[in-house]
């Protein structure tokens, strides 16, 4: 039952950064590629990883997994809003909420969720009724909390002093108005920024480490 709700979360291509498309090979990034643009991860990010996953755990326990279905839309974002701030509090990291609403989409596509820097991320009210998707509801908030990250380390950099000064002058770059790119003008470059590439990589180890607590296969 737990398997079925979450899905395969060893892979979690096809959808990500909050954006998602039925052509997954225009995603897919082999987990060589995606570390390979992630070389400063640090000693202190592998504990965010591992300390991310453990309060998703303690959060989202196998009681919680097997009865999400028929779970209220409140109590599904009571519980999503848990794991936000909390993960977020242990993170150092402003984080408020989520804030739960339609996102619709002209192109096809399905917009899972995303970050407005502010402390608040907003989810897909459509994704947040399916319980098959769960899964990626766990990933895209756990994204959304890295993009928070990156913000408030670029605010407050002397809490962070684990990122190198080249990555940060590379977040600064991308999170300047004007010079993110944004995937419905070019997809493949939306989705190898060094923002998106960092994010997509800690919201993946986080999942597969909280699919390794929970004994997920």
């Amino acid at each position: 039952m737990i398997n079925e709700i979450l899905g395969e979360l060893g892979e979690l291509i096809g959808f990500d950064e909050g954006f998602f498309t039925g052509d997954s090979d225009l995603f897919e990034l082999s987990e060589t590629e995606n570390l390979s643009k992630i070389e400063y991860l640090s000693e202190v990010d592998e504990i965010r990883v591992n300390e991310t996953a453990e309060i998703m755990t303690n959060i989202f326990t196998k009681d919680v997994l097997t009865s999400w279905p028929e779970m209220s839309v409140n109590d599904k974002t009571i519980k999503l809003n848990e794991y936000f701030i909390k993960a977020g509090q242990n993170l150092n990291i402003e984080t408020k909420g989520v804030i739960i609403e339609p996102l619709p989409s002209n192109d096809g596509s399905i917009t899972l969720g995303y970050n407005s820097a502010d402390g608040y991320i907003h989810v897909n009210s459509a994704v947040l009724n399916d319980p098959s998707q769960l899964g990626e509801i766990l990933d895209t908030a756990t994204h959304e909390m890295r993009h928070q990250f990156q913000s408030d380390a670029l605010k407050n950099p002397v809490n962070f002093s684990d990122i190198p000064q080249d990555i940060m002058d590379k977040w600064r770059y991308e999170w300047t108005p004007g010079n993110y790119i944004r995937p419905e003008y070019d997809l493949q470059g939306y989705h190898n920024q060094e923002i998106e590439c960092d994010a997509r990589y800690f919201a993946e180890a986080v999942m597969k480490a909280f699919a390794d607590k929970m004994n997920i296969n």
